[in-house]
């Protein structure tokens, strides 16, 4: 199960390989972006999320959410990369882990999510990332 910091970890490395600065990173107890990158004056704003709860102390810590915590995390992110694009602050994505629940609710905005021209990051359980970003790295 990946958590949100292993999400963050990965597309961090991925951006890093592609010729981004990494500006800032925020791990799941923090505030503010999870990732700020930037490249050739661009700035990249992606807000993350993990397939489970890496909080101690939380009742479901170390256990998958469920398909309607998926739904409200999509939801979120995916409101976070909308306000980023609508502030036209920089481009936006969001990044997932590679799994049925989160590709099902990202799936159904996918077109809309193009025409935002905001990015979507998935992360495989070995930590490879494919992006369907709707523009070069």
């Amino acid at each position: 199960m990946l958590t949100e910091d292993q999400v963050v970890d990965a597309v961090c490395q991925e951006l890093a390989e592609h010729g981004y600065a990494i500006d800032s990173r925020a791990l799941a107890v923090q505030h503010g972006y999870d990732i700020v990158a930037s490249k050739g004056g661009r700035a990249l704003i992606i807000e993350a999320k993990g397939a489970g709860s890496s909080k101690e102390g939380t009742a479901r810590f170390g256990k998958t959410f469920d398909r309607g915590q998926v739904f409200d995390h999509v939801a979120k992110a995916v409101l976070k990369a909308m306000r980023v694009v609508a502030a036209e602050e920089a481009r936006a994505g969001v990044a997932f882990p590679d799994d049925a629940n989160h590709r099902r609710e990202v799936e159904q905005v996918a077109p809309a999510l193009a025409r935002a021209r905001i990015a979507v990051f998935w992360v495989s359980e070995q930590g490879g990332v494919r992006s369907d970003a709707p523009w070069p790295l």
